[in-house]
């Protein structure tokens, strides 16, 4: 039988009323949790408590159905009824009626007119022994497993069980221990603690309120804003069970800021939260796992901690709910993914002189087609493509799309805007402020941005081109230029067998390694991992699914051409739905040529016949790396094509300084 020494007057804040301490009974009913009996042995003087289950409280006659457990005095006449406790997550109550029964079953007793109530906890404990949470105490590479005996945010408490091969005493409490919580199969919390030896097997672990950063600090952080009315960090606690709704005060597209009061508290840095809610007024409910980062008390004489918190995964469709909120905010013509009329679009593009009379001549043709895979797109392709319109009174001022073309790679397209407005830079804002935030999210399968402009076009050449220039590191971010027909039928078409010194085959991976030693020798630029021109990447069909699933097309064949065994070129044969890509750059032909000598024009003129016929692509484009490759044979290119990549991951934080220079 569990003793303790008897307990001494409590120290009352005040008195409650008999009508709370009903309340009180009745919550701990429908909670189907115990009422505390403290009895006081008769002879000896020690004390115990015991369980024992309420019943309702009609009037002041109230009756609980005792809990035996292994606590459970075997004489219960050996003892005198010191006190009645109700416990509450902040608040106990706690009374001698002067009237009261015990028999084997139950006690009853007279509610009195008044209880003492005692000191409110400076943070909420509640009590998950009947959770049945799981917990494990590491230190020094030993592991002592154990459950969850109550939880607060001020201390854990924690049962280890006794093993034969565990020893209490190996727990060392003067240094730190790592503290896991289990949930089922889910790791909700693992983080250092103190640990303080209440008894055998019991140890209350004081959790380290130090910030655990989810992302990697970073100079240019997500803008945030604060919403009027705030929304609400709607969850269930990982730990105890319980429901919770917090305001949050600031919020950003990976993270947020939420206010509780320190008797209420219940977060922790570490805290891993699966299923989320971002609630705007009950209509707009934004599901997310996040994770507690930091808590800290407010200096507003208030008692208001503040917790941020990083979201880990969200739905794509709700993530750009959520971009698009925030930019809204900060400025009400930004667009994010938005319905957008195609007339008011197409429109808006010769308006901009976006399309020219020569580009509109190569599409007229093709104008329904075009116009189906625009209504694809941007109506139901949220997760291979996005748009950024800023636009006022219902005028498209500004518009910039972007494209997932490969496994991890976003094409830059369709930009253009009106001379007015700053429009055309602050879609490159959002959009850049988009590929800075979302890259860290799995899901948005955000590694490199890619986009292919003329040297003509003065607004890529300095917002792009000089800052490759600028930082210098082609590791990071890099400029590759390739030649530009826009016909195949243009190069002329000599369809046949090759010579036997030449074949034509299905690439291999170590053709994709020796196109990198060759590329890297030339330029040593990001082309082979943005263009998924790698053996990882080459072949790889999950992109071809997305966009089917999309009820859109995008496939790919790479080709090597070789000579006496000896890899010459490589050709890149993309079929996509026609109107994607405006200049059809995803619908293109792409000769990568290793030797310029060996592949001499009525070769590569061969190649691109047969494998043009054969995928019904006579009248595509056909572009040339390096583009020195029609000069040297005196075959005139009908543009020339600048290909910028950045490696989001390492260049981020640069390129986001760069375009802040301009787009405040």
């Amino acid at each position: 039988m569990a003793k303790e020494t008897p307990s001494k007057n409590v120290t009352p804040l005040g008195t409650t009323r008999r009508s709370q301490l009903f309340n009180r009974l009745n919550v701990l009913h429908y909670q189907n949790e115990p009422i505390l009996v403290r009895l006081e042995h008769k002879d000896h003087g020690h004390a115990v408590r015991v369980k024992a289950q309420p019943q309702p409280v009609t009037d002041e006659h109230a009756t609980a159905t005792w809990i035996k457990d292994a606590d459970f005095p075997a004489l219960l006449t050996a003892y005198d009824l010191s006190s009645i406790i109700l416990t509450g997550v902040r608040r106990t109550f706690e009374f001698l009626p002067e009237r009261y029964w015990i028999d084997e079953g139950a006690i009853s007793f007279v509610v009195p007119a008044i209880a003492s109530e005692s000191k409110s906890r400076k943070r909420p404990r509640f009590d998950c022994k009947t959770l049945n949470i799981r917990v494990s105490i590491t230190q020094n590479a030993l592991v002592f497993p154990g459950h969850l005996v109550d939880y607060s945010m001020a201390g854990i408490m924690v049962a280890l069980e006794n093993r034969d091969q565990l020893n209490f005493s190996w727990l060392n409490t003067a240094i730190p221990a790592m503290l896991t919580i289990t949930n089922g199969l889910n790791t909700v919390y693992a983080g250092q603690v103190t640990l303080a030896n209440r008894c055998a097997g019991l140890y209350l672990a004081t959790p380290s309120l130090e910030p655990t950063p989810r992302y990697m600090p970073r100079q240019y952080r997500a803008r945030r804003a604060q919403f009027v009315p705030s929304p609400d960090l709607v969850f269930r606690h990982p730990v105890t069970g319980r429901k919770h709704s917090l305001k949050v005060h600031d919020l950003g597209s990976l993270g947020f800021a939420v206010d509780e009061q320190e008797n209420n508290a219940v977060l922790l840095p570490g805290l891993l939260i699966e299923r989320a809610q971002i609630s705007f007024a009950n209509s707009l409910c934004l599901t997310c796992v996040v994770q507690v980062v930091y808590t800290k008390m407010m200096e507003d004489n208030q008692g208001t901690i503040r917790s941020g918190v990083a979201i880990l995964h969200i739905d794509l469709q709700d993530h750009l709910k959520l971009i698009s909120l925030i930019q809204q905010a900060q400025d009400p013509k930004s667009y994010v993914s938005n319905e957008v009329d195609p007339d008011d679009l197409f429109e808006f593009f010769f308006e901009t002189g976006f399309l020219y009379p020569h580009k509109y001549a190569e599409i007229a043709s093709n104008r329904a087609q075009f116009l189906n895979s625009y209504l694809k797109l941007y109506l139901h392709g949220a997760d291979i493509g996005r748009h950024f319109v800023y636009q006022c009174a219902g005028q498209i001022l500004g518009h910039f799309a972007t494209l997932r073309v490969y496994r991890h790679t976003w094409m830059n397209q369709h930009h253009a805007a009106l001379n007015s407005h700053r429009a055309g830079l602050k879609v490159v804002r959002a959009i850049s402020e988009y590929m800075n935030d979302s890259f860290q999210l799995n899901p948005a399968n955000i590694n490199y941005i890619i986009g292919y402009y003329q040297d003509g076009n003065k607004f890529p050449q300095h917002y792009f081109g000089e800052y490759v220039r600028s930082i210098n590191n082609p590791e990071h971010t890099s400029l590759d230029r390739f030649a530009f027909l826009s016909d195949a039928s243009h190069f002329g078409c000599d369809p046949g067998e090759l010579t036997h010194d030449w074949v034509l085959e299905r690439a291999t991976p170590a053709d994709l390694k020796e196109f990198r030693g060759f590329y890297d020798k030339i330029s040593g630029g990001l082309l082979p991992e943005a263009l998924d021109l790698t053996p990882q990447g080459y072949r790889d069909e999950t992109l071809a699914q997305v966009y089917s699933s999309n009820g859109l097309s995008r496939q790919r064949q790479i080709y090597a051409l070789r000579n006496q065994k000896s890899l010459k070129a490589l050709i890149d044969i993309q079929n996509s739905d026609l109107g994607l890509n405006l200049s059809e750059i995803t619908n293109a032909t792409t000769v990568y040529v290793l030797d310029t000598l060996a592949c001499h024009r009525e070769v590569i003129r061969h190649v691109i016949c047969n494998l043009t016929i054969r995928y019904n692509k006579l009248h595509h484009p056909v572009m040339f790396f390096p583009r020195s490759y029609l000069a040297h044979y005196n075959i005139p290119s009908d543009k020339e094509y600048t290909l910028w990549a950045l490696d989001v991951v390492k260049a981020a934080e640069s390129y986001m300084s760069w375009m802040n220079k301009f787009c405040r």
